[in-house]
């Protein structure tokens, strides 16, 4: 059994994601732009390599699923850099 802490987790991450998989194109798919635009990051060349890594099927969409991909990668990638082992970048892989 889940702790309300890890519901209301779980919860925030499925409400973040319909929050901005509705304002382009399909509902409940997460298109490039609206990746972009929930992220804001910097590094526009990370986003777009983050992006194809995980739409494993190519149909330039995230399900719900392919975006739990990218939560681990930048959860990954975040502890790298806090660490000092900036893994994150486009030329390194």
């Amino acid at each position: 059994m889940k702790t309300d802490l890890e519901l209301m987790a779980l919860k925030t991450i499925v409400d973040v994601y319909h929050r901005y998989s509705i304002r382009e194109g399909e509902i409940d798919l997460l298109n490039f732009n609206d990746f972009k635009t929930l992220l804001t990051e910097n590094n526009p060349e990370y986003l777009e390599k983050l992006f194809k890594e995980t739409d494993l099927n190519k149909d330039k969409d995230l399900t719900f699923e392919e975006f739990t991909i990218v939560l681990s990668k930048v959860a990954d990638d975040a502890h790298r850099i806090i660490h000092k082992d900036d893994r994150c970048t486009p030329d390194k892989d």
